[in-house]
């Protein structure tokens, strides 16, 4: 049995190309939304035979079932490849189903054969719409087909008795170097899309990297974190120097002997009573739930697809040098990759370069899971500056109640009341005094310690690795957006 033919993608693991399935009856379409070649690598698609699957099933029972209606006879299959049309003298070299779809994309364009091939000669994309050149490459000829349509015309068989898509079939076949062709319109074509596309990612990337880096106030709120976790441990663990970042997730779990607080509630208070000046510090964290969306890996590899593309459409204009679409594309927009190139070696720097800062590996910690910890800290640390402030409300409602109570029990005596209702108000006030006690822990006195300037906003440039990058960012995006 023959090796399954395969085709190499740049930059992409090998693709099998599957062989066309020939129906004896015309089946319904099923309206998937199906994924590129280039997207299968990596997923469970590329670890399934579908088509081992087929020779377990009875396909005649499935057509027999689903089969669309007024159908005639099964067709033989094993009949000459050349079929005869019905009601027409028309022959089809081309596979039935495919030759069926290609009649369909052909309608859309509305242009005829001459038309479509010239354009592709071309490179006009006025003419050809890249969403039709990117459907158009699915039908891009194969070994066999050239070869059943190169024997037609070897054997000088009537050019008119072949449909309307044989005859495009053998028009389009014959156009020199067609796939580079039909990739390079599909990449010029693509082209502003991928770079409006890529660069708000990097930019995401940059921003928050950078404004984690660079907070002045988050260095802050680590330290307190570091200074009360040492004092909870030295005397059974030692003190340490630092901590990994999947620390602050405990902060949730470690809580007070009452267990109405959390230490996070705690660090809350200690901010908000001795270190005021860094309650906001979320807000000096820039575009991070963006940043943590990002696959600043894929982004990478498409931005050097793009260089690919730039030389292979670089590589066909030496061959074409009279073609002035190719001339004026690679004008316009060679400057835009570098920009974008620029832009993705900062990302990656600026990337690295906060996550070595925080004790973590480039290398095992992607944005996906670097930038999510500081989203999931800051909602947490948000959360409970919420409970703690309805918690400081109920306390002073209780106190208003004491205070009422007070009062009361001073007007009575005034009445002289009997010594045992007195007796109860006075037991009552003392409850009352006991659970504010309770409630109004002392808070934690430790000394502060020195407060390094703080950088409160990236867009007065006062990063000294990354001098260009806030300003860069804020033309684009000209209003900062602090964590929400």
């Amino acid at each position: 049995m023959a090796s399954p033919t395969v085709v190499f993608n740049s930059g992409l693991a090998a693709v099998k190309i599957k062989k066309p399935i020939k129906t004896k009856f015309r089946m319904p379409v099923f309206n998937w939304v199906a994924l590129k070649p280039n997207q299968i690598n990596g997923t469970v698609f590329n670890e399934i035979d579908d088509e081992r699957i087929l020779e377990d099933l009875n396909v005649d029972e499935f057509e027999e079932i689903f089969k669309t209606k007024a159908q005639g006879p099964a067709i033989d299959l094993s009949s000459s490849k050349q079929i005869t049309q019905k009601g027409s003298n028309k022959v089809t070299l081309l596979e039935a189903n495919r030759a069926k779809n290609l009649a369909i994309t052909l309608r859309k364009a509305g242009k005829t054969a001459d038309e479509i091939c010239k354009a592709i000669q071309a490179f006009d994309l006025k003419t050809l719409p890249v969403d039709f050149v990117e459907c158009l490459m699915r039908f891009l000829p194969t070994e066999n087909e050239v070869k059943v349509l190169r024997l037609y015309e070897r054997e000088r068989k009537p050019f008119e008795n072949l449909t309307d898509e044989d005859r495009f079939m053998m028009q389009f076949s014959k156009i020199e170097r067609l796939m580079q062709k039909m990739t390079i319109m599909a990449f010029v074509g693509n082209f502003t899309e991928s770079i409006q596309m890529l660069t708000p990612q990097l930019h995401a990337i940059i921003a928050a990297s950078v404004s984690i880096k660079s907070s002045q106030k988050l260095k802050k709120i680590l330290e307190i974190i570091l200074a009360l976790g040492n004092y909870m441990n030295s005397s059974k663990r030692g003190a340490v120097y630092g901590f990994k970042l999947q620390s602050l997730d405990l902060l949730l779990d470690t809580k007070s002997t009452d267990r109405k607080q959390t230490l996070l509630h705690y660090i809350s208070n200690v901010v908000k009573e001795k270190y005021q000046q860094v309650c906001l510090f979320y807000n000096e964290l820039h575009y991070v739930e963006k940043a943590a969306a990002v696959s600043l890996e894929n982004v990478l590899l498409d931005v050097k697809e793009l260089q690919r593309g730039l030389d292979l459409t670089k590589r066909e204009y030496t061959m074409h040098d009279h073609n002035t679409m190719l001339k004026e594309f690679i004008q316009s927009n060679e400057g835009k990759l570098k920009k974008l190139q620029d832009d993705a070696k900062i990302a990656q720097d600026a990337f690295d370069d906060a996550v070595k800062y925080f004790g973590e590996n480039p290398k095992t910690t992607p944005p996906s899971v670097f930038f999510p910890v500081f989203v999931r800290f800051v909602k947490a640390y948000k959360q409970a500056e919420e409970e703690n402030e309805l918690r400081k409300k109920q306390e002073q409602a209780l106190m208003e109640k004491l205070l009422e109570q007070e009062a009361l029990l001073e007007q009575q005596d005034q009445k002289s009341p009997s010594h045992k209702t007195k007796r109860q108000q006075q037991e009552l006030i003392a409850e009352l005094r006991r659970r504010q006690v309770k409630d109004n822990r002392h808070v934690y006195e430790g000394k502060d310690g020195a407060i390094e300037d703080i950088i409160t906003a990236l867009k007065k440039n006062n990063i000294t690795k990354f001098p260009n990058v806030h300003s860069r960012i804020l033309e684009i995006n000209p209003t900062d957006e602090p964590m929400r």
